[in-house]
């Protein structure tokens, strides 16, 4: 960064330059100059960090935030679709209401607040909804990357369908039931305590998938990421079946044996050339779970229900 002195510290230097410049004939003119060379240097320097410090400050302002909140009727059995083109997180939690809220939040990086006022003029969020369906749109100048929009939405936790389209961005969520279906660009995929029909990709991040329950209730997960790790967690009475793949990885499992037949038989992962897979029925069997990373490791765990 350059450094722009100003007209005072400029005739600090050239003080400096003449005086360390000056030959020095004999020992009295020495022990003269000698204090006040030491004076104006200590001076010029600490002027030149005190202008360091505080250009310094200016680079690491906070992030200037702007809010969005809306709320909207909305019963269980609609369809919601949620697309954004700019960078940001996108989470959707299920609550028993028969109605729909939108937080959002724009956050800028390194830019005046003035600055960030007038960017944020350009970046939009169409809501437009019946109490049956509904569309959320985020869009705003391209290649910004001191911007993104982290959004927070709430539905109807039972029978809500939802289509997500994100380019940049996490995508969670959490206690919803109904068809969901959800591709991402880059950014990593949470599920946790869901039920009904999901179908979720992801090109690049990784997978987090928690179920609860005894179950799965609908017709079942699919998961794919195509470069990214999986973690797979089931309560140790969940009944499903798992088909797991890895085409780049390894497996980590720590989950009971189960029965077969009477007998106890651990979960057996096959090997063929570089594809790992686990296909296996838990508890009593039931709707599937399918998950495939193309270059990434799966760890498989139980865990006792609260």
């Amino acid at each position: 960064m350059a450094i722009r002195l100003s007209p005072r510290r400029s005739a600090c230097i050239r003080v400096i330059r003449v005086l360390f410049a000056a030959p020095v004939t004999d020992v009295v003119r020495a022990r003269m100059f000698r204090p006040f060379k030491k004076l104006v240097l200590l001076s010029f320097l600490f002027h030149l960090t005190l202008h360091a410090s505080e250009a310094a400050g200016q680079d690491s302002q906070s992030p200037y935030t702007e809010r969005v909140r809306k709320e909207f009727k909305f019963y269980p059995g609609g369809k919601i679709q949620i697309t954004s083109g700019l960078p940001g997180n996108l989470k959707v939690v299920g609550w028993q209401r028969a109605s729909a809220v939108l937080e959002a939040e724009k956050v800028f990086y390194h830019m005046t607040p003035e600055d960030a006022k007038q960017l944020s003029k350009q970046i939009s969020i169409q809501v437009r909804y019946t109490q049956i369906a509904a569309t959320i749109r985020t869009s705003g100048p391209q290649q910004q990357a001191n911007v993104e929009m982290n959004t927070t939405v709430y539905v109807p936790k039972d029978k809500t369908d939802l289509k997500i389209g994100l380019d940049h961005g996490d995508f969670s969520i959490d206690s919803v039931n109904g068809w969901v279906e959800a591709t991402l660009r880059e950014g990593s995929i949470e599920v946790k305590s869901v039920s009904g029909y999901f179908s979720l990709l992801t090109q690049q991040g990784d997978l987090d998938v928690q179920l609860s329950g005894r179950h799965w209730d609908g017709l079942g997960l699919t998961a794919v990421t195509h470069r990214g790790t999986v973690s797979l967690r089931l309560p140790l009475e969940y009944s499903a079946a798992l088909q797991l793949e890895t085409r780049n990885g390894n497996f980590t499992l720590d989950y009971p044996e189960q029965l077969v037949d009477g007998e106890s038989v651990p979960l057996a992962v096959v090997t063929d050339k570089d594809v790992r897979s686990l296909t296996a029925t838990v508890g009593q069997g039931g709707a599937p779970i399918r998950i495939h990373t193309g270059a990434g490791d799966i760890q498989l765990t139980g865990a006792r229900a609260p």
